[in-house]
């Protein structure tokens, strides 16, 4: 779905909301570019949504903090794909 990205839309609403997860752009960024993991969110006003599961230089493992039922489920494909 993302591979081959040159680029991002970093518009205010874009920025906004991954800061709300404690994110910078250029992390997303970084994430995209190393191996990773990609499964569907729920569309949100009719447009369709992604999470992103991987690691910035920084660390991060996903754009938002994983809860509980999101690690237990993604945590075993997270650590074959990294």
């Amino acid at each position: 779905m993302l591979d081959g990205v040159t680029g991002f839309d970093w518009d205010v609403h874009n920025v906004g909301h991954v800061a709300r997860h404690g994110v910078h752009p250029v992390e997303v960024e970084e994430a995209v570019e190393q191996a990773h993991l990609i499964i569907p969110a729920k569309d949100m006003r009719g447009e369709k949504r992604w999470k992103l599961f991987g690691r910035s230089a920084a660390g991060p493992v996903t754009a938002h903090t994983m809860n509980e039922r999101e690690r237990r489920i993604y945590a075993p494909e997270i650590d074959k794909t990294l």
